[in-house]
């Protein structure tokens, strides 16, 4: 059980570490606005689910990229274009759902959006 729960801190030093990254705050700051349109427009519950399943994802692809980038700079810290291929497929994955997310946000808020028109 000690070890169970020692893990519990590894992982929070992880998430601590990961919301350190430019890119993640930018995403955290999407998460928050997209948050605050949630409680604004009063979102049924299975699109409060969708929101949080769209953030969730977004946020582990980003904490997930940046231990690739982490990683590769590690084992090839000069420049080449494998490695960076490595590096930006792997953010081009959290793009790609960024950008799903988004579309789905659009979604989800353009119907509220256009009852204010």
């Amino acid at each position: 059980m000690k070890y169970f729960l020692k893990s519990f801190g590894y992982a929070f030093i992880g998430i601590k570490a990961s919301f350190k990254g430019r890119n993640m705050k930018i995403i955290l700051c999407c998460a928050m606005i997209t948050l605050l349109l949630g409680f604004f427009f009063s979102i049924s519950s299975i699109e409060w689910c969708v929101i949080l399943i769209c953030i969730g994802i977004v946020i582990a692809l980003e904490t997930i990229n940046t231990v690739i980038e982490n990683l590769v700079n590690l084992v090839e810290p000069n420049d080449n274009p494998k490695a960076g291929l490595i590096k930006d497929l792997a953010a081009g994955a959290t793009l790609q759902f960024s950008i799903i997310a988004f579309l789905i946000g659009l979604i989800i808020f353009g119907k509220y959006v256009i009852k204010l028109i």
